[in-house]
């Protein structure tokens, strides 16, 4: 792994993450260290259990962990996981955009630019289409 080699985890409310994996799949081919996990299949510890599971598995150095919806059960899980671990962020309000890039970007961008870079997408994915 190269300093610019991150982990993605998806960590969502029903099977939102594997759809959204799953979409951006069909959209730009095989995807690597990209991951999804349902809280609705796993309880909270087994979801905190899971994540760092494939942190150790993948000998992450840098990971972005996605949650769909913050303040939710999801949510603090991923907290609880990732609270005290270097180069692990966690961005709540995962989108299909905001994946779309993350993939496209591994090994392209370090932590620090890779998750201001989605969070600007995110926020400039989210808008009104006046007709």
């Amino acid at each position: 792994m190269t300093d610019k080699d991150i982990t993605g985890i998806i960590v969502t409310h029903g099977q939102l993450g594997e759809e959204l994996l799953r979409t951006v799949g069909l959209i730009v081919g095989e995807i690597h260290d990209c991951y999804a996990l349902s809280g609705s299949d796993l309880g909270d510890e087994d979801v905190v259990r899971s994540i760092r599971e494939i942190l150790e598995r993948n000998n992450a150095k840098s990971a972005v962990v996605f949650v769909d919806y913050f303040g939710g059960s999801c949510g603090a899980s991923c907290v609880r996981a990732t609270r005290g671990l270097e180069g692990v962020k966690v961005i709540s309000g995962v989108n299909l955009p905001i994946l779309l890039d993350f993939v496209t970007k591994q090994g392209i961008m370090d932590l620090d630019e890779i998750v201001g870079h989605l969070i600007h997408r995110g926020q400039e994915s989210v808008r009104v289409i006046e007709l």
